[in-house]
């Protein structure tokens, strides 16, 4: 008895966005042997001799073929389960998984190709059967075994239809699994097989994915991966679009340029010229030009364009707010496998005239570019430079970055004065940083009358610290801490320790600081803990255990600050780029809007803009007014954040 008369399941359908899936055809069912007498063995060239159907299982065909496959099956299920066993069963039963799956009874076609394919293992309808089956599984979201079948056909089959229907539907499983490089491959693949309309039809598949379902990310991706053939070039030209309805000219250059490099004797070639001209056109009637250097690719990509979406967010409020429509941008990559020198920055300045610079991201840049800055008398503003005095290397550079003295300045301010804290110890990793940072704080602990107990350090990647905790331990033993002997409650005797200080600094990553907070309670230490901007990561690293309660550290940024400004910045970005800010993203967006700033009060050079920076004392900035001293770097207001119930809290 045929197990497909069991009461139909509710299945899913195949939905794959408007692609056309080819599937087993029912043409295939007079390529078939007989059950009762297999036909023998066919070479591979040799085409497989037809036999017709009977008049119901023609009948059936035509229901099928006409989208009645109710009607089919009316007909089909009398006829298998007829006693004697009838000829031609095998076609009876893919005619009925066909017709199942017309219904969207996905098992119970499965459940007949099933039973077809272990009743009849000779038959000539096995590779096409497994078709049907891969279509059912995909249906039913069973990705894997659709896709692992699938496989099997292609490496087995000789028949390049066979070969050309399976690549066809691989690709169509692949994008439900939301694998767009595999599925294009695999069309591609189908590509090579297929000629004239066959050949045309995958094509057509590729560029509606393309067209139609690929985001920003994922067009870079397949524009990466096939850089001068295609489809490279459909994703290029969907990226110029996307860029141009975004409004991200400097973004959409880029693209141009790469397509005229990669595609120079495409039919969109001339048109990407045209467009290319127009915006340097467009560029050069700007009332401004603003020029970004950052790592837009490379190691420092991520921070590079974090800090680029913050110019772009300084841009976009300019607009909205005071009108200033007529700012171009220019972008210049600080990054990849060839870093711009100091010459390409100065060529980029002659060609453009950029009125202000967005950049370096990293110090040591900053002296190759200060004799560029000063010759052509252009202002660059660092938005990560932490180098406590660019002013040093030239007289036209500035940074926005939130330094270490200025963090280390508001931290003793608040842990001393606000706090009433006196007396503190250090702990910090045996790196550069490290040690900057503990003689940074050392310093302005001693210029405040307070006292620095113990300094100790531990190597960076350590997870054990007991250590430096020890050590620590004993020098405040000898100075003001205070062992108490005591009962534990299981009757053992052991000393308890009072700390005599009353807040430990750890300039360190949040990771470490994670790690030491147990061990320190282990050891009797539990004080409060003070930090620098490195605790501040997302997702916040510091939140995983309540031993850091009432720990505080400060930082330039907050995304769950309560101040307006940082409000508004946040929801914006969001808004623009589906994902929240960084702290790069917030100093580039300070260093572009204090150079707007600038331009609105009346500057038309850099050395207009220079002037204006140096004596301006209430530049606009996420934290309020602001100065840059004269170090060039940006004093302004910094947030004390405490760590409460686990959560950041913006303290002052």
């Amino acid at each position: 008895m045929f197990i497909g008369a069991a009461p139909p399941l509710l299945c899913r359908t195949l939905a794959l966005t408007g692609i056309v899936l080819l599937g087993p055809s029912l043409d295939a069912l007079g390529e078939t042997g007989s059950p009762s007498s297999p036909p023998a063995p066919v070479p591979a060239t040799a085409s497989i001799p037809e036999r017709p159907l009977p008049p119901t299982l023609q009948k059936a065909k035509r229901l099928i073929d006409s989208q009645r496959p109710e009607e089919a099956l009316t007909l089909l299920k009398p006829f298998v389960n007829a006693s004697p066993r009838p000829p031609h069963l095998d076609q009876a039963y893919f005619l009925m998984a066909a017709a199942y799956k017309g219904t969207k009874q996905y098992n119970e076609s499965l459940a007949a190709l099933n039973f077809l394919l272990g009743e009849f293992p000779t038959t000539t309808l096995t590779e096409r059967a497994k078709l049907l089956m891969a279509m059912d599984h995909a249906a039913l979201n069973h990705l894997e075994q659709a896709l692992s079948l699938l496989a099997e056909i292609r490496g087995t089959t000789q028949d390049l239809d066979t070969k050309r229907e399976a690549l066809a539907l691989t690709g169509s499983v692949l994008i439900q699994r939301k694998d767009v490089p595999r599925a294009i491959q695999a069309w591609l693949e189908e590509m090579e097989l297929g000629a004239g309309e066959g050949r045309d039809d995958a094509a057509a598949r590729i560029r509606a994915v393309i067209r139609d379902q690929l985001d920003r990310k994922a067009l870079t991706q397949i524009r990466d991966i096939y850089p001068t053939s295609f489809p490279g070039d459909v994703a290029l030209i969907r990226l110029i679009d996307y860029y141009s309805a975004r409004g991200e000219d400097h973004l959409m250059e880029r693209q141009l340029q790469l397509f005229i490099t990669r595609f120079p004797s495409h039919e969109y070639a001339p048109r990407a010229s045209e467009l290319l001209a127009g915006l340097t056109a467009k560029l050069r009637g700007s009332q401004a030009i603003i020029l970004a250097y950052l790592p837009i690719t490379g190691k420092l990509a991520l921070y590079g364009n974090d800090a680029l979406n913050g110019v772009q967010v300084a841009l976009e409020k300019a607009r909205d707010t005071f009108g200033q429509t007529s700012i171009g941008l220019v972008v210049k990559d600080s990054g990849g496998n060839r870093n711009p020198t100091a010459h390409d920055i100065a060529q980029a300045i002659d060609n453009y005239g950029p009125i202000a610079v967005v950049g370096p991201m990293v110090s040591k840049q900053l002296p190759a570019l200060s004799e560029v800055a000063d010759r052509t008398s252009t202002p660059f503003i660092t938005p990560a430079a932490t180098v406590p005095d660019v002013r040093r290397y030239g007289s036209y550079l500035f940074s926005s970055a939130l330094t270490y003295p200025l963090q280390v300045k508001r931290l003793v301010e608040y842990a001393m004065s606000t706090l009433g804290y006196k007396r503190f110890c250090i702990l910090h990793p045996d790196a550069t940083y490290g040690r900057e940072l503990a003689a940074l704080f050392s310093r302005e602990v001693s210029q405040r009358d307070g006292e620095i107990v113990a300094v100790d350090s531990y190597k960076e990647g350590d997870t054990d610290f007991g250590q430096a905790i020890k050590r620590i331990k004993a020098a405040d033993l000898k100075k003001y801490g205070v062992l108490t002997p005591m009962s534990t409650p299981k009757g053992l005797k052991r000393d308890l320790y009072s700390p005599g200080f009353d807040a430990l600094f750890i300039p360190s990553r949040a990771a470490d600081v994670a790690l030491l907070a147990p061990q320190l309670v282990y050891h009797d230490i539990k004080l409060p803990l003070l930090g620098i901007n490195s605790w501040n990561t997302s997702p916040p690293q510091l939140l995983t255990d309540e031993l850091t309660e009432g720990s505080v550290f400060v930082d330039g940024f907050l995304l769950d600050s309560p101040d307006p400004a940082l409000q508004e910045f946040v929801d914006r970005y969001r808004r623009r780029f589906q994902t929240m800010p960084s702290v790069f993203a917030a100093q580039a967006y300070d260093a572009t809007m204090i150079i707007l700033e600038a331009i609105r009060k009346g500057a038309t050079s850099g050395y207009g803009v220079r002037d204006y920076l140096i004596t301006q004392p209430d530049l606009p900035t996420l934290s309020g007014p602001a100065r840059f001293d004269a170090t060039g770097t940006l004093d302004r207001r910094v947030f004390v954040i405490g760590v409460k119930q686990r959560h950041f809290v913006q303290l002052e």
